[in-house]
Formats: C-alpha cells, sequence, structure tokens
C-alpha cells in the first residue's frame, strides 16, 4: 500500500467513524503502523483537514476537510465514476442509460449513453425536470426527507397537473403511496409520465453522508421496453447503483435499512 492510499484509507476511517478516532484504533483497524498513522494524521493536521482533541487526543474531520469533500462529489466525479456502470447498463439491457443528479426539490440529467437500436428513448443531457415526475426523478424524492418530500409535493400542487404525459391521473395521496412503495422496493418505475411512449426504471445513489445524490435509470420505447422490462432488470440497476454509491463512499449495507 503506498503513502496515497494510506492517506485515503484513514480519511475514510475518520470520516465514516461515529467519532473522533485514535491513532492505536486506525492502527488496528488499517493494519497500518502507529507511527505512519501519526505522520499521516500529523500531515493533515497541518494542512487543516484534521484536527486533535487536546484532552482525548483523538482526531476529526475539520470544516475545511468537509468543504474538500464536498467539491470531491462534484457532479464531474459522479459523472466519472458512473460512466462505466451506464456503458453495461446500455450493453446489457440494449436501452439507452443515463445519470441523474438531485438539484434542490428538482433533478438534472447529466450523462446518457443511447441505445443502439434504430428506434430508441434519448435523454437530453442538461435537462431539468421535477423530482415528482418520471422513475429518475421520484427515485430520488423517496429517499430524502420528510421536510423535502412535502415540499416538492407542494411545488406539484403549485403546479395544477393533473395528468401525466399519457393520460394518467396524478394526486397527492397516488404520489405519497407510490414514493412510499419505492422506499420500500429499492427503485422506481415510470411508464409514460413525461413522453407517453417510455418506460424507464431507476434506483437511487447516495453519498459519504448516507443522502441521496442522485439515480441511475434505463429507459426505452413501449412495447419494447414495458413494464415487466423494467421490473425484470431492476435488480440489475440497483446493483449498479449500490457500486456507485459504495464507491461515493456510502454505507451500501446499511443504506435502505437505516432509512426505511
Amino acid at each position: 500500500m503506498n503513502t496515497a492510499e494510506r492517506v485515503v484509507d484513514i480519511l475514510d476511517a475518520v470520516a465514516s467513524s461515529d467519532g473522533p478516532c485514535g491513532i492505536s484504533e486506525l492502527s488496528r483497524q488499517l493494519k497500518i503502523g502507529k507511527y505512519n498513522v501519526f505522520r499521516i494524521l500529523s500531515a493533515l493536521e497541518e494542512k487543516g483537514w484534521i484536527e486533535q482533541d487536546t484532552e482525548t487526543k483523538k482526531y476529526s474531520l475539520t470544516g475545511a476537510m468537509a468543504g474538500v469533500a464536498f467539491r470531491a462529489l462534484s457532479q464531474l466525479d459522479i459523472q466519472k465514476v458512473s460512466l462505466p456502470y451506464l456503458q453495461e447498463l446500455q450493453k446489457i439491457t440494449g436501452e439507452t442509460s443515463a445519470l441523474v443528479i438531485r438539484e434542490e426539490l428538482g433533478r438534472m440529467f447529466i450523462s446518457c449513453i443511447p441505445s443502439d437500436q434504430a428506434v430508441r428513448h434519448v435523454v437530453p443531457v442538461g435537462e431539468r425536470g421535477e423530482q415528482w415526475r418520471g422513475s429518475g426523478g421520484k427515485a430520488i424524492l423517496a429517499f430524502t426527507t420528510e421536510d423535502e418530500i412535502e415540499a416538492v409535493l407542494k411545488q406539484f400542487r403549485d403546479s395544477g397537473v393533473q395528468t401525466l404525459a399519457a393520460g394518467q391521473t396524478v394526486t397527492v395521496e397516488s404520489l405519497r403511496e407510490e414514493l412510499a412503495l419505492i422506499r420500500k422496493q429499492g427503485f422506481a418505475v415510470g411508464v409514460g409520465e413525461r413522453n407517453s411512449g417510455v418506460c424507464g426504471v431507476s434506483a437511487p445513489i447516495f453519498n459519504h453522508q448516507q443522502r441521496v445524490v442522485g439515480s441511475i435509470s434505463v429507459s426505452g420505447p413501449m412495447p419494447r421496453f414495458d413494464m415487466e422490462k423494467a421490473f425484470h432488470y431492476s435488480d440489475l440497476i440497483m446493483e449498479k447503483a449500490k457500486k456507485i454509491s459504495s464507491i461515493l463512499g456510502a454505507k451500501v449495507e446499511s443504506l435502505f435499512v437505516a432509512i426505511l
């Protein structure tokens, strides 16, 4: 293990800990010599990323490190991390795969790997939209806080929308029920919501704070890609979403347990 890997492992361990960490604790956990742990922590402390409690002698992250972490999880990084998984999803399903990120109460498509088929659904990269419409947005919305959900539902009420693209009726009550189902099953399916002839399935992506930051999706034209196909690929999409989340620092094994 080189020095860079040790630095990353130590930062990850301190960030993931329930409280400040001591040198001996980090040494045992990471199987790195105490001297090397001390040397790296001292360098990080000089940089202002780590601070030591004068009484306990244990270390924790500083606000400056939080800022670094936030910048590290920028849209560009999420795109880079997600790209190979989007390519794999497109290859396996034969349909368009896409990455959606959360933008306050909205969402935006930032990556798309179009289907190779002649008739296909192409996601407009850069398009912003509501979280309450479409599988990509709902996969995000279902895992936000209750306050955020209420804010989005108010946004929906204020929009005056009563029907979706395919003509199906949508209400606050129907959205609440659907969000509860999405939280339970871990993925969202949308049929004719943004486009009348399109079906999509999406799964949420989480960051190191266990907060939902986006979703990945697969979508295609009906009837070739219908609800049956969407449910068929749901496990695969959740698997890829969890791998992306893990790379972004999320504790995948506790994601849905903690949220439900």
